[in-house]
């Protein structure tokens, strides 16, 4: 005997699977406490990193901060443009190294970035490819290399 397609909801399967979809799209958003740890790895890393390093220029999408920037996700991705110098580079890992511990975080993805690739049509932007000159996964006792030089190229926010 087969089922009639109205009674697709009744299917044992359906209420395993709709739960499985329901914490897939939860865990698409970012929890308020990821933006705080975020917001908080932010404001603690940028001085300490701009004692380390003095930028050329300002982010492009935010003119009067340095070009740093933290990603939510687990965990967190610190994104620091225009530091080419390998010294400076791990003198900014350390600097990472010490907000960890104070903070209490597990890991963070550093990535260097060599600068903000963004074009600008009047009130509309787009992020063009970048080069990524490093990538370190950081914990609070060191930090593993996780990927060299290489061409990052951006989706559409639509796309992602």
């Amino acid at each position: 005997m087969t089922r009639p397609r109205t009674d697709w909801w009744k299917w044992p399967l359906f209420s395993p699977l709709a739960i499985i979809l329901s914490a897939g799209v939860t865990a698409c958003f970012p929890s308020a406490e990821e933006a705080n740890t975020a917001a908080a790895l932010l404001d603690a890393v940028t001085g300490k990193i701009t004692a380390i390093h003095r930028f050329v220029r300002n982010s492009a999408i935010e003119p009067d901060k340095p070009p740093i920037k933290v990603e939510l996700g687990q965990p967190p991705r610190l994104v620091v443009y225009e530091i080419k110098n390998r010294t400076e580079q791990d003198k900014v890992i350390a600097a990472v190294q010490a907000v960890m511990r104070d903070q209490k975080l597990r890991r963070v993805d550093l990535q260097f970035m060599d600068h903000e690739n963004w074009v600008v049509d009047g009130n509309v932007g787009r992020r063009n490819p970048e080069l990524q000159l490093r990538r370190v996964r950081v914990s609070q006792n060191g930090f593993q290399e996780a990927g060299g030089e290489k061409t990052i190229t951006w989706l559409p926010k639509e796309l992602q």
